[in-house]
């Protein structure tokens, strides 16, 4: 079974790396994480329920790091910017893991802000950068407010996804090795008659390698976009022909079954409807916006500072 440091993988952003830790964790008793206390969460507590928690205390101050402090809000905003994997791991494994992510984050700050980086041109030209997006992004949500409210979540649940097929799954395995070389001669082995299981259990680097590289059932969107596309396009049976890069590694893949979901319920299916719904009207807000500004656009040449007066 995987270290639990494995979880730990910059805010989580490698959608594929969740697969078998998922699927491993929803076997296991969430254990304490790198010395982090286990929370004390309902059994059936789901993610949802969690972070409307703690949306409703989210000055509740889960840790003091130096002059700084993480709060239920701070970790419901990075759980609700990961990738939609993280929605089957256990409520547990994922505060911890993002409750020391938060963590460590503020200790880099104040050792930043102790080093004299707070007063860097750079530094600063990127707080300001970031501090404009947050803005932006909040006027985004109230301005799309009303389409994400109850009432129009329903309305687009009822006429779009009730009633209605589910999303496509795959039952797939990975191996994950360091050099496309490596790769492609477990290929070759695999073509010769290897049993993907076995090289999967002394070569892959991957936390479901014990398991002979099975992820278990995972829809497209669960995946990383070149492994998810890859799976999907393969018959059950089927084993890559060529190696699949992503990230730093590279991946022989095979899938072993497919199946169709049944509709999700509402309460499922509200995550991603708010999302599909944000994504479609935010561009004619930014459209709107930049119109309504004033704006000169100096090309490619520029303006310098010292000409910003005249």
């Amino acid at each position: 079974m995987a270290e639990p440091r494995r979880w730990i993988s910059g805010f989580l952003t490698a959608a594929l790396a969740f697969a078998p830790l998922a699927a491993q964790a929803q076997l296991e008793t969430p254990k304490p994480l790198l010395g982090l206390p286990l929370p004390d969460f309902r059994a059936d507590a789901t993610l949802n329920a969690t972070l409307a928690m703690f949306d409703r205390s989210a000055d509740t101050i889960v840790a003091d790091v130096g002059s700084r402090t993480v709060t239920w809000g701070d970790v419901a905003d990075a759980i609700r910017g990961m990738p939609a994997i993280v929605s089957t791991i256990p409520v547990q494994y994922l505060y911890q893991t993002v409750t020391l992510q938060l963590m460590q984050q503020k200790a880099l700050a104040v050792a930043a802000e102790n080093a004299g980086l707070d007063k860097s041109p750079i530094v600063q030209r990127r707080m300001r950068n970031a501090a404009d997006g947050a803005l932006g992004q909040a006027l985004l949500r109230r301005s799309l407010a009303p389409n994400t409210a109850e009432a129009s979540l329903r309305a687009v649940y009822d006429g779009a996804v009730a009633g209605k097929p589910g999303p496509d799954q795959v039952r797939g395995r990975i191996i994950m090795v360091e050099t496309k070389e490596q790769a492609t001669l477990l290929i070759q082995r695999l073509q010769a008659g290897g049993d993907f299981g076995a090289l999967a259990r002394e070569f892959s680097r991957d936390g479901s390698a014990p398991e002979g590289g099975d992820l278990g059932y995972a829809r497209l969107d669960m995946l990383a976009p070149e492994i998810g596309s890859v799976l999907f396009a393969l018959a059950p049976g089927q084993v890559t022909s060529y190696p699949i890069r992503s990230g730093n590694f590279w991946f022989i893949l095979k899938v072993e079954g497919r199946s169709q979901l049944p509709a999700p319920s509402f309460d499922e299916a509200r995550t991603a409807l708010e999302r599909d719904i944000v994504h479609a009207g935010v561009p004619e807000l930014r459209r709107l916006a930049l119109e309504g500004a004033v704006v000169k656009y100096h090309g490619l040449a520029g303006k310098r500072p010292d000409e910003a007066a005249k």
